[in-house]
C-alpha cells in the first residue's frame, strides 16, 4: 500500500493525524506494521516513532474476518510497550473500529478521548440573523469573564466524561496569554448583550477550536448566531473553505446542531495513552 493510500485511511481518524502521519513520512519515522487492500477490506496499522512520543494509528473500514488482525495489533504492541522506555506512548484509532478499540484498552492504553470531525459541507453562508449582541475580540481586563464563560460552558460536558472542571480558572494566566496571542491575529471573537459576555469562539487556522455560549443564554438562538459569524470569518476574511470542527462523542446535541447548519461527519476517532 503506499503512502497515498495510508494517509487517506488515517484521515478516517482525524485529519490532524493525516497531517502528523505525512510529516512523519517525510521524517523517515513511520513504520508499517500491517496494511490490508482487498476487495472486501482495506485498512492500516502503523506507528510512528518519534524522540519524544510513539503513536500508534489502526484504520479499517470494516472488521469483518479481524481476528488475525487483532492478534497481529496485540503482538506488535506489547512488543513496543514490553520494552523499557520513558517516552509517550498513544495509539488512535478509527471510531468505527470498536474491536480494535477493545483490543487495545484491554493492552493498557487508557482512553483520552473519543469524537469526531466535522466538515462545513455548504457552498452558501449560513444567514447572520438581527440578534442583539456586540462582537469584540479579546480584552485582558476583562479575563475573568472569560474563565468563567469557558469553564461553565464546558462544566456538563466535563462532568459526564469524568474530567476535571474548573481548568481555566485553575490556569488563569496560561488561558489569558493565549487569548493574547489568539487577538492579535483576530482568532478569538467575543459577544456581549450589553456589557454581559454571552458567548465567544476561537479559531485556528481553518478549525473552529472553541464555539462557546454561557449556559444561561443556550437555546435562545445565541449559538447559531456566533456559528454563523465564525464561518463568515473564515470564508469572507482569511478566505478559507475548508472548515472544520470537532465534536466529543458524548455531546450528542452539540453534533445534530452542526449537522442542521451544514456540517457533516469527516472521521470518527479513539485517543488513547499507554498508562
Amino acid at each position: 500500500m503506499d503512502n497515498k493510500e495510508i494517509l487517506k485511511l488515517i484521515e478516517n481518524i482525524s485529519p490532524g493525524g493525516r497531517d502528523y502521519v505525512e510529516e512523519g513520512f517525510k521524517n523517515n519515522v513511520v513504520k508499517v506494521l500491517f496494511s490490508l487492500e482487498t476487495e472486501q477490506n482495506k485498512g492500516v496499522f502503523i506507528m510512528v516513532d518519534n524522540d519524544d512520543c510513539c503513536i500508534f494509528y489502526a484504520s479499517f473500514l470494516n472488521e469483518n474476518n479481524i481476528d488475525e488482525i487483532l492478534e497481529i495489533i496485540k503482538d506488535k504492541t506489547n512488543g513496543y510497550t514490553s520494552k523499557a522506555n520513558s517516552k509517550e506512548i498513544c495509539f488512535n484509532v478509527y471510531g468505527n473500529n470498536p474491536k480494535i478499540i477493545d483490543l487495545i484498552r484491554e493492552l493498557g492504553f487508557k482512553t483520552d478521548m473519543e469524537g469526531y470531525w466535522l466538515e462545513y459541507a455548504s457552498e452558501e453562508l449560513l444567514e447572520l440573523k438581527q440578534c442583539n449582541l456586540s462582537d469584540r475580540g479579546f480584552e485582558e481586563l476583562r479575563i475573568d469573564d472569560f474563565v468563567d464563560l469557558f469553564d461553565s460552558a464546558y462544566y456538563q460536558l466535563r462532568i459526564d466524561n469524568g474530567w476535571s472542571v474548573n481548568g481555566y480558572a485553575s490556569n488563569t494566566e496560561h488561558f489569558c496569554n493565549r487569548l493574547i496571542d489568539l487577538d492579535k491575529c483576530n482568532q478569538v471573537r467575543s459577544f456581549w448583550q450589553n456589557d454581559q459576555l454571552v458567548g465567544a469562539y476561537i479559531l485556528k487556522q481553518n478549525y473552529i477550536y472553541d464555539i462557546v455560549v454561557r449556559p444561561i443564554f443556550q437555546n435562545r438562538g445565541y449559538g447559531s448566531y456566533i456559528l454563523a459569524h465564525a464561518i463568515r470569518n473564515l470564508r469572507k476574511n482569511k478566505s478559507i473553505n475548508k472548515i472544520i470542527l470537532g465534536v466529543v462523542k458524548s455531546n450528542i446535541n452539540a453534533k445534530r446542531f452542526y449537522a442542521r447548519n451544514g456540517f457533516v461527519q469527516i472521521s470518527s476517532y479513539a485517543e488513547h495513552t499507554y498508562r
